[in-house]
């Protein structure tokens, strides 16, 4: 008897193949069996650390594509035993079909058993054990391994960026690890959220966040950082110290019901209210929520401007090849003029008018200081209405409490799905009313404290200085930021231009300490425009280009 043969030897994980103890073993078997038969060996596929439930191992697809060349390299494909080539049934009988095709023969030196129908009635009944073996040991492994979680310990998978992996402790063989804080990883993810957050500035986007680490040189375990990199740190739990296992189905990759999920605590790197205030942000850029123009847009008023006549946006057109740009009213634009008749003005020019009138009526000492006047009041005064407002607030923390613990016993109940999005919505929207009242309840305790107001004319020339110089000299970003700050609506019309905005964001502005930064997720009231002097409503002749 002679022929060619190929050996095939596999071990399902790398720990195996690392201690070299399956690997040499099927070889050297497979090598002496061929020797006794007089088959030629011609050469030897080693796949280390891969399940026999996969068909997409890479050598095991190597060996099936050489088999079927054209040149017929080999006759047989020799294993140790047919639980080596394949675990699952149905794979394993399509690839014997295609090595059938190509000539080729799948031999197992330990399980002989001849040719014909019996035969193969014999080799379909063994994959068939060998599946449910392989599905057997999974089903304990997995079982052992939920308990392991539910102990709090650590699986042995490739700890998230920030963590490493020690040993707690040694229970008989198996050693019992946890994750542990790398401070060297660690200060990247603090950054990470520092400029989301806006702490060096405007907020940043996930893009944004990754070029600047990339321009620096910070690598996550030396690959550079993607934009899906930095999303999936800014929306991990695990870096508020909550880590969840069994969230992915370990061979489709699919989500399990959070119902299955595992939750134990791991150190956190930064706090909760950090957290929730991420997702904040990174909702309020989400299209679905906030249109990309509004969030990105170059233009000053992007999102501010609309027409005086319709209150549609105004939007930016350009003339001449862009050398000219222009506001113009969106509906006019889609519509045509019979729809509104909405003028176009040279976006430089109401820029330039807009700013100018806000630096002048409002951000004027003497003004700004008339216009929080209801910030100003006698001491005895503010302590009546912080204890009301403080009352106020700690009934909305305990509401905002309420309603998410009763939301959490419905998903208990089994009376709300906890996999539905709207709840995680809700979830999101709750923790962050929670985390805002308590910061609010923890600043108006601080100035019933101290007992000095809350605004002051130091504090009011020094915010009135500050915007000044970021709306006249800042980036084109910082001043488009500064005034969606400032401004809640700009309505225009030929012949009026109407400014709107939140006295409410100005007296928190103003009642911040030196160094604070406004704050990075921007809400809007429609207060700092009543009627009267302090802010009267100002008029442009023929604005109509």
């Amino acid at each position: 008897m002679s022929g060619r043969a190929a050996i095939y030897a596999r071990v399902s994980t790398v720990r195996q193949a690392e201690a070299d103890l399956s690997i040499p073993d099927q070889i050297h078997r497979c090598e002496a069996w061929c020797k006794q038969k007089g088959y030629e060996v011609v050469e030897v596929f080693c796949e280390p650390g891969a399940s026999a439930l996969d068909e997409g191992r890479p050598v095991f697809q190597e060996l099936i594509y050489k088999a079927k060349r054209s040149d017929h390299p080999f006759d047989l494909v020799i294993v140790h035993s047919l639980s080596r080539f394949s675990r699952d049934s149905m794979h394993s009988e399509f690839y014997v079909r295609e090595l059938r095709k190509a000539g080729v023969d799948l031999v197992s030196i330990t399980q002989d058993m001849g040719r014909g129908g019996n035969a193969e009635v014999a080799r379909k009944m063994l994959n068939i054990f060998d599946e449910y073996q392989s599905w057997e040991t999974a089903k304990h492994v997995h079982r052992a391994m939920l308990e392991n979680a539910r102990q709090g310990f650590w699986n042995g998978s490739k700890p998230p960026f920030g963590y490493d992996v020690v040993t707690r402790e040694v229970r008989g063989t198996r050693e019992k690890k946890v994750l542990v804080i790398n401070e060297d990883e660690a200060r990247t993810v603090r950054e990470i959220f520092g400029l989301a957050l806006g702490e060096r500035g405007q907020p940043m986007g996930v893009k944004a966040i990754a070029t600047h680490l990339n321009e620096r040189g910070n690598t996550r375990r030396g690959q550079r950082f993607s934009t899906g990199s930095v999303y999936d740190i800014l929306t991990s739990t695990a870096y508020k110290g909550q880590y969840f296992f069994n969230r992915y189905h370990a061979r489709s990759g699919t989500q399990r019901p959070p119902s299955e999920w595992i939750e134990f605590a791991v150190p956190s790197i930064i706090e909760e209210a950090t957290f929730n205030a991420a997702q904040g942000l990174l909702k309020s850029r989400n299209p679905r929520y906030t249109p990309p123009r509004v969030v990105n847009g170059p233009t000053l008023l992007a999102g501010v401007a609309r027409c005086g006549y319709c209150g549609a946006a105004m939007i930016l057109n350009t003339g001449k090849n862009g050398a000219y740009r222009y506001y113009c009213c969106s509906r006019k634009t889609k519509e045509g003029p019979l729809s509104c008749r909405g003028i176009r003005i040279p976006m430089d020019r109401l820029d330039d008018m807009v700013i100018g009138e806000v630096l002048e009526q409002v951000l004027d000492p003497a003004r700004l200081r008339h216009l929080l006047d209801t910030w100003l009041r006698s001491a005895s005064e503010r302590a009546e209405k912080e204890k009301k407002d403080l009352t106020k607030l700690r009934q909305k923390h305990a509401d905002a409490k309420g309603a998410l613990t009763r939301l959490l016993q419905l998903v208990e109940t089994g009376m709300m799905e906890a996999e539905d999005r709207a709840l995680k919505e809700r979830l999101l929207g709750l923790k962050l009313q929670r985390d805002e009242c308590a910061a609010e309840i923890a600043d108006l305790q601080r100035r019933m404290a101290t007992g000095e107001p809350a605004v002051t004319p130091a504090k009011i020339n020094r915010l009135a200085k500050l915007l000044k110089d970021k709306l006249t000299s800042g980036s084109p970003e910082f001043r488009q930021a500064y005034a969606r700050l400032l401004m809640r609506e700009v309505l225009v019309k030929d012949k009026e231009i109407r400014i709107t905005g939140s006295k409410a964001i100005l007296a928190r502005a103003a009642s911040g300490e030196p160094g604070q930064t406004p704050p990075a997720v921007l809400s809007f009231v429609r207060e700092w425009r009543p009627l009267g002097e302090s802010n009267p409503s100002f008029k442009i002749e023929n604005l109509a280009s």
